[in-house]
C-alpha cells in the first residue's frame, strides 16, 4: 500500500485545537512547522543539506505569521518538503491557499484528509434564561427598555435555528451601559467568551490589511473570526470606524461565509453586537449609509440617566469602593461631599466615577493638609 500523508485540519479556537491533538507518547518526536522552517532556512543559508523530515508535524495558526509573505503561496509543498511520506500533520485554521491545496490533493487521492470544526452554541435553557436576564437587569441600571429589547432578541436566538448572522446595534450617549451589557451577555449566554474589537483603534488606511486580509503573514479579521471562542462578536464604537472599511462588514453581516483575501470563515449563527454614540436611527442612516444600516437586524437605544438612576449609580460607586477608604472615611461622608458636584441630568458612569474619585482623594488629603498647615 502506498504511503500517504494524513492531514487533520482543525478549525476553531486555540483551546479547541489543543484539545483535539492526540496525547503523544514520550517516544514520538513531534515537530512544529515554524521550528522546521527556521532550521531549513538556516541550513540553506549555510549551504548545508537539510535532511530532517517530521513524521508528526503540528502547524499552529500563528505559524503562518512567522514566514515571509511569498512563502504562503506554496504552504502545501513546503509542508511536504518538511515531512515524511507517511507523516501525520495537524493543521490549525489553514489559510485559503493551503485549504484549497489539501482539498485538491485529497480529490486526487494523494493524501488522507479529516476536517474537524468547533461548534458554537448559545445557552438555551429557558429557566436559566429568566434568571440570567434578571441578573443583568439588576446590574445594568437605568436601561430597562434596552434590557427588555435585548431580552426579546436573545429569546429569539435561543428558540430558532438561524444561519445568517444576527446584528444588533446598541446606540446612545457614551458611558450608559452599552459595553457592560455586552459583557453581561457574554458571561451569561456564551460562557464568558466573546471576540471583541474596539473600532476606534482602526483610524487609517494602514488597517486595511486587517479588515481585508491583504497580508497573509499578518493577523486579520478572518484570522480572528476563525480563532473565536464563541459565536458572540462585539464591535465597539462603529461610529469611530473609517467608512472605507465598511465593505468588510457588508460581507460579514450578510453571509454565512466571511471571505477576506486570505481566509474563508464559517460565520453561520454568529451574534454581532455593535455600539455607537449616535442619538437617532435617522442619524445612523445618514452617517453609516443605507447599505450598512439595512444590514442591521435590531436597533436598541440607551436612554440618558434620569435623576433617580444617577443617585443609584453614585451610591453603588461609593459602596463598591468601600475597601479603598473604609479605614478612614465613611460612605456618608463621601456622598455628602460628592452630592453637590453631581448634576440631576447629563451625568454618565464615567463622569460619576471621576467625581467620586476626586472626592475620595480630596477627603483623604484633608488630614495631611491640616498637618502641613500647622
Amino acid at each position: 500500500m502506498e504511503d500517504k500523508r494524513k492531514y487533520y485540519v482543525i478549525i476553531g479556537s486555540k483551546a479547541y485545537f489543543d484539545s483535539k491533538l492526540p496525547s503523544f507518547s514520550g517516544d514520538e518526536e513531534v515537530d512544529t512547522f515554524l521550528e522546521l522552517v527556521k532550521l531549513s532556512d538556516t541550513a540553506k543559508q549555510n549551504s548545508f543539506i537539510f535532511d530532517r523530515h517530521a513524521s508528526i508535524l503540528i502547524v499552529k495558526n500563528d505559524n503562518y505569521h512567522g514566514i515571509v509573505e511569498a512563502a504562503h503561496d506554496r504552504l502545501g509543498p513546503l509542508i511536504e518538503d518538511l515531512t515524511t511520506d507517511e507523516a501525520e500533520i495537524y493543521i490549525h485554521n489553514p489559510p485559503r491557499v493551503l485549504k484549497s491545496y489539501l482539498e485538491d490533493q485529497y480529490k486526487r487521492a494523494l493524501i488522507e484528509l479529516e476536517v474537524i470544526s468547533e461548534k458554537y452554541e448559545i445557552k438555551k435553557d429557558s429557566k436559566l434564561f429568566i434568571d440570567n436576564m434578571k441578573t443583568i437587569s439588576e446590574r445594568i441600571i437605568g436601561q430597562q427598555m434596552a434590557i427588555e429589547e435585548i431580552s426579546k432578541s436573545l429569546w429569539y436566538l435561543t428558540n430558532v435555528k438561524r444561519e445568517k448572522p444576527y446584528v444588533i446595534m446598541l446606540y446612545g450617549n457614551s458611558s450608559l451601559g452599552k459595553t457592560e451589557l455586552v459583557h453581561e451577555i457574554a458571561e451569561k449566554f456564551f460562557n464568558r467568551k466573546c471576540l471583541e474589537k474596539h473600532l476606534s483603534m482602526f483610524k487609517n488606511n494602514n488597517y486595511s490589511e486587517y479588515f481585508f486580509g491583504e497580508a497573509p503573514n499578518r493577523r486579520s479579521l478572518g484570522f480572528d473570526l476563525l480563532e473565536r471562542e464563541s459565536n458572540l462578536v462585539f464591535f465597539d464604537e462603529l461610529d469611530k470606524c473609517p467608512e472605507h472599511f465598511y465593505s468588510a462588514f457588508y460581507t460579514l453581516f450578510d453571509n454565512t461565509q466571511f471571505k477576506d483575501a486570505t481566509y474563508d470563515v464559517d460565520v453561520s449563527g454568529i451574534v454581532i453586537v455593535l455600539t455607537s454614540n449616535y442619538h437617532t436611527e435617522e442619524e445612523m442612516k445618514k452617517q453609516l449609509g443605507l447599505p450598512i444600516f439595512y444590514r442591521i437586524d435590531k436597533f436598541i437605544h440607551f436612554d440618558d440617566f434620569n435623576c433617580e438612576t444617577i443617585y443609584q449609580i453614585v451610591q453603588n460607586e461609593i459602596l463598591e469602593r468601600k475597601q479603598e477608604y473604609d479605614y478612614k472615611l465613611t460612605s456618608e461622608m463621601i456622598y455628602s461631599a460628592v452630592s453637590s458636584l453631581i448634576s440631576t441630568s447629563g451625568e454618565n458612569a464615567r463622569t460619576i466615577k471621576y467625581k467620586v474619585q476626586q472626592v475620595i482623594e480630596e477627603l483623604l488629603f484633608q488630614e495631611v493638609l491640616e498637618k502641613m498647615t500647622v
